[in-house]
């Protein structure tokens, strides 16, 4: 089978080297995490912000509903534990989102909502059935994106998109939460797919991994074996990529399937009839089909230079804090990122809630590298994979010369943070140019 790349990115060769470091993540069983409390925050998607549905003083159950959205652009949110609420009060995330956000207290009973139970007969469901689920199960891209998965079904239907494609491409060093969802529950995973396949109408699903994955691998050609006499009308495969960061990101992981350029402002529903969902948010979507379960909570890589990685089962809206109080040494960390060691964010405070987009908590770098000036050795330029050039760009931001940032195509950058990972002078670069790229992307918006 010919396997896909994208030119250009890296692929990590010293501490990083996830490909010969991964082996301790792969637990058959998942750490359950059961926090004191949960903040869960109304908007965890792109689109618009939920109104709380709950009062001060109620008692919930898990995956009861207590935020609605306003509209179809959002998607509901729901208690992750059982308890009483405490709290709505304004919170402001670490991605610069501002919202309200509900706090319960957990009885520690466990209690779950009486509309969680298996059931009977997934087959009898309907069209229609399937998309009322969708749409209430408050799912979102669980990648990091957080598209509302029912809005991109709604897309994929108006540009008549022939194929669904399976992100199982985590390419991020040290995560692994979609890796053991394909490893563990391949079968749900596909479901899922499926079942998202039927809503978008298309004929053909392609699960995307990287080839170094063989367990995976081995794990998804049996389910997707099983599955090709059930599901006649439609044709799955999969589709080896060549390891290599970011071959997650969207747009990297269509220009290797279909050798196109996703023009800036477009997806790839419209461009290459094409719709992508995250493995993560596939197995969501079958936990909702099977047990009519929404999304309260999601796996979250814990991993980082100073500890042994693993995946944690968290509630939404955990703290970050509680979550490392079972990490010896966390606290101590000089640096600990909401999010991936090279796309995270680094936390200035630890309490921070887990959202529905959180894909792990890296602890980074106990002892930071020297900072010097640019030596202008250009392993930026080669590391990017848009094909921009991070020391140029980097040094206009530093001189106040904005005005030239759109001739150099700082809108194009994906804030990746390979040029930041490479840079041997130890300069952030990704995080003055994401910021410079974001700024550039609204001014062109309005």
């Amino acid at each position: 089978m010919k396997k896909l790349t994208f030119k250009t990115g890296f692929m990590p060769k010293d501490g990083l080297d996830f490909v010969h470091q991964r082996k301790f993540m792969r637990e058959a069983l998942l750490e359950v995490c059961s926090p004191r409390e949960v903040t869960i925050p109304m908007k965890q998607h792109t689109g618009t912000a939920c109104d709380p549905v709950v009062s001060v003083g109620d008692s919930v159950a898990m995956g009861d509903l207590i935020g609605v959205p306003a509209d179809m652009h959002g998607v509901p949110v729901h208690a992750s534990i059982s308890g009483t609420v405490t709290k709505i009060d304004m919170i402001r995330l670490p991605n610069k989102v501002s919202c309200k956000a509900v706090t319960i207290k957990n009885d520690l009973r466990r209690r779950v909502s009486t509309k969680i139970q298996p059931r009977k007969d997934i087959s009898k469901l309907s069209l229609p059935q399937l998309k009322k689920l969708l749409w209430t199960s408050g799912i979102c891209g669980m990648g990091g994106e957080g598209v509302p998965t029912y809005t991109k079904c709604l897309k994929a239907e108006k540009y008549g998109v022939d194929t669904l494609l399976v992100n199982c491409t985590q390419s991020e060093p040290f995560l692994s939460c979609d890796l053991h969802h394909i490893r563990v529950n391949p079968s749900k995973v596909l479901e899922g797919a499926m079942a998202l396949s039927g809503i978008c109408h298309v004929k053909k699903v392609v699960f995307c991994i990287e080839d170094t994955w063989t367990d995976e691998i081995d794990a998804l050609s049996r389910v997707v074996n099983n599955a090709k006499e059930r599901y006649m009308d439609r044709k799955i495969e999969i589709q080896l990529f060549k390891p290599r960061f970011p071959q997650g990101c969207q747009s990297l992981l269509i220009k290797a399937l279909y050798k196109v350029e996703l023009p800036m402002g477009k997806e790839p529903e419209e461009v290459v009839k094409a719709v992508l969902f995250n493995a993560s948010t596939c197995y969501a979507f079958s936990e909702m089909i099977e047990k009519n379960q929404p999304l309260t909570s999601r796996i979250v890589t814990i991993s980082g230079d100073t500890i042994t990685g693993h995946n944690v089962l968290v509630p939404i809206g955990t703290s970050v804090s509680e979550i490392l109080e079972r990490v010896p040494g966390a606290h101590t960390a000089q640096r600990i990122a909401w999010g991936g060691a090279l796309t995270g964010v680094a936390l200035s405070s630890l309490e921070v809630p887990i959202i529905k987009t959180t894909t792990a908590i890296t602890i980074i770098r106990k002892f930071e590298p020297p900072r010097l000036n640019c030596i202008h050795c250009g392993a930026c330029v080669g590391a990017c994979p848009v094909g921009l050039s991070p020391y140029l760009l980097n040094r206009l931001i530093e001189l106040g010369q904005t005005e030239q940032l759109p001739s150099e195509s700082v809108e194009q950058c994906i804030a990746c943070g390979a040029c930041s990972y490479v840079c041997p002078a130890g300069i952030e670069l990704s995080t003055n140019i994401a910021k410079a790229a974001h700024r550039a992307r609204r001014s062109a918006a309005r």
